[in-house]
């Protein structure tokens, strides 16, 4: 008779990791005090990439999209850590902490806007990191097309 594995489990309720191990005939499961963490990817695949972010607790992957992402967790300490890939990783941030029994917390990972930065997480909405840069690296490539413009069109 397979029980329910305890562990992390997915937002569609599977559970990864932990296993757990059948209690001696005749004795009940342990019952396990939980929290609930709900972690927020900012953006969207139009204004970030279609790639969601990988979002990773206690070092492990857990299943993750754009927008509120529920978890209920054993009581504990955690990793919560998250980064973004486009031909290469970028974007890291983590953050720890204490997840008490019967307690809810929301934390928000803001992947950066350009790959040369880092991404930021906390437990308020965060600012995304390198709007300048992508804004400069626009300009220069719409400078670019206006002078190939100009020029071609001064040519006789």
């Amino acid at each position: 008779m397979t029980q329910q594995a305890h562990g992390y489990p997915e937002p569609d309720g599977n559970y990864l990791g932990l296993q757990y191990t059948q209690p001696p005939s005749g004795q009940n499961p342990q019952q396990v005090a939980t929290g609930h963490l709900r972690v927020n990817i900012q953006g969207s695949a139009m204004t970030s990439s279609f790639v969601p972010p990988t979002l990773l607790i206690n070092n492990q992957v857990v299943r993750s999209s754009y927008g509120p992402n529920d978890y209920v967790l054993p009581a504990g300490q955690y990793h919560v850590s998250a980064y973004a890939q486009w031909m290469l990783r970028y974007g890291d941030a983590a953050l720890d902490l204490v997840l008490n029994p019967g307690q809810a917390i929301e934390v928000f990972y803001g992947a950066p806007f350009n790959q040369f930065t880092s991404g930021s997480m906390g437990f308020t909405k965060q600012r995304r990191k390198g709007f300048a840069l992508l804004l400069a690296l626009l300009a220069i490539l719409l400078g670019m097309f206006v002078l190939v413009v100009v020029m071609g069109l001064s040519t006789p």
